[in-house]
């Protein structure tokens, strides 16, 4: 059942990031925003995130934060019911390296590309994110520029 009021919403690795490490700059902002999401205060839903994101964040958390943190970030995201996790198919990757390719004046990840062609797809236009790559992208970034 879809809420009228809701706006589907994708998560971005440093929203995933900054909850799981407390010291984190973000940490306070993202577990609350996450947190808002689950009991229905913030009315973002369905909620994505790929697989591309969640290999970004085990990887950094496994850099940043150790091992055993960065599998329990994973695991976490992957047992939530609320999230939809998506594949990057060939499709989805030959579209990204083309946009990459494109934005040759920006230093966007590829990762945030394929986030970017999949939210596209589905018709998603805010992501929750602490960086302005998404807006550069055409994307309302969540929380900063709708004072959540």
């Amino acid at each position: 059942m879809s809420d009228p009021g809701a706006h589907p919403l994708f998560v971005d690795t440093g929203a995933f990031y900054a909850r799981a490490d407390e010291d984190d700059t973000h940490h306070e902002t993202a577990t609350e925003v996450l947190d808002r999401i689950r009991t229905g205060a913030l009315p973002y839903r369905p909620l994505y995130t790929t697989q591309a994101v969640l290999s970004e964040l085990a990887t950094l958390c496994l850099y940043k934060l150790g091992h055993e943190r960065a599998v329990a970030a994973l695991r976490a995201v992957r047992a939530s019911e609320s999230f939809n996790v998506l594949p990057v198919d060939r499709s989805t990757f030959a579209t990204a390296a083309d946009q990459f390719a494109a934005y040759d004046d920006q230093e966007i990840s590829f990762v945030d590309h394929t986030t970017a062609v999949l939210a596209a797809e589905r018709d998603v236009d805010h992501v929750f994110a602490f960086d302005g790559d998404f807006r550069t992208l055409g994307f309302t970034v969540v929380p900063a520029d709708t004072d959540q």
